[in-house]
């Protein structure tokens, strides 16, 4: 049992930090670009939304690399539309992760 709430513990924790992350790239992203504006956003230099952009896209280069390793590096990139809309998609994706976390707080007490 003690084993169980530690590791429910651990997967709380990273799927709290993961959601926070992203909300919080998300916002970034949505302060940067003004309202009905259809540019691309540019995440600031040093910022959560940066890191965020960055290591998106180095596992997403990834995942495709071993699904089609044929492609080039070079031709990896994501649409515009995709890239223009990902503040939207920060945001769904860490308030999902963050609702997966409460959802296992209410199991953990539950078990208790």
């Amino acid at each position: 049992m003690l084993a169980l709430l530690i590791l429910g513990a651990l997967v709380l924790i990273a799927l709290v930090w993961g959601g926070v992350r992203l909300l919080l790239a998300g916002r970034q992203l949505d302060d940067v670009t003004p309202a009905g504006s259809t540019r691309i956003p540019v995440a600031p230099a040093g910022s959560v939304a940066a890191k965020v952009d960055r290591r998106l896209q180095q596992t997403r280069a990834a995942l495709e690399t071993l699904v089609m390793p044929e492609v080039e590096r070079e031709e990896l990139h994501p649409s515009p539309g995709a890239f223009r809309d990902r503040a939207q998609t920060y945001i769904v994706l860490g308030t999902g992760l963050l609702g997966l976390a409460a959802c296992l707080v209410i199991g953990i007490l539950l078990l208790v």
